[in-house]
């Protein structure tokens, strides 16, 4: 039954998801930066590891699309890594819906405030985007308030 409502749940929230990524386009704008600005690099595939969630007190969900620069290089391949201090709080691959590529990422710890940060390790680039991203919080709308969860890893040119 848990299964039934979890998978329920996914569904209900990944429905905003499908309406906004059909909601416009950016390539007629010759203002959208281009996929060629973002450089490859030369790192290895992290080793991270997914935490024992059952080893802390909360967690917030959430589900996050990629940055539109880097959607073009996203594959089944990637991971996403939540970590508060060096420790791994959370950690996903990307998932594939009717086109529509997200990543539902859990994040435990075991309390309010705790700064969490993401990296993002892109396959085809052979590159780890890391960046400062938010404070802990269970209560947290798993789709966002404002809008979809878009983190912002690349510096384009």
């Amino acid at each position: 039954m848990k299964r039934i409502i979890k998978i329920g749940r996914w569904l209900c929230l990944l429905l905003p998801l499908v309406f906004l990524s059909c909601s416009g386009s950016d390539e007629n704008d010759p203002h959208s930066p281009t996929p060629q600005t973002i450089a490859s690099g030369n790192d290895a595939r992290p080793a991270w590891q997914a935490p024992q969630y059952t080893s802390f007190e909360q967690t917030m969900s959430v589900s996050l699309l990629m940055q539109r620069e880097l959607e073009p290089y996203v594959t089944t391949q990637d991971l996403l890594c939540a970590t508060i201090g060096n420790e791994v709080r959370g950690l996903t691959a990307p998932t594939v819906e009717e086109g529509l590529i997200f990543f539902p990422l859990t994040v435990a710890a075991n309390g309010k405030g705790e700064s969490i940060t993401l990296s993002y390790y892109c396959e085809r680039l052979h590159r780890i985007f890391t960046i400062p991203w938010t404070t802990f919080d269970a209560s947290v709308a798993p789709m966002g308030e404002g809008g979809i969860y878009r983190p912002q890893f690349a510096a384009v040119k």
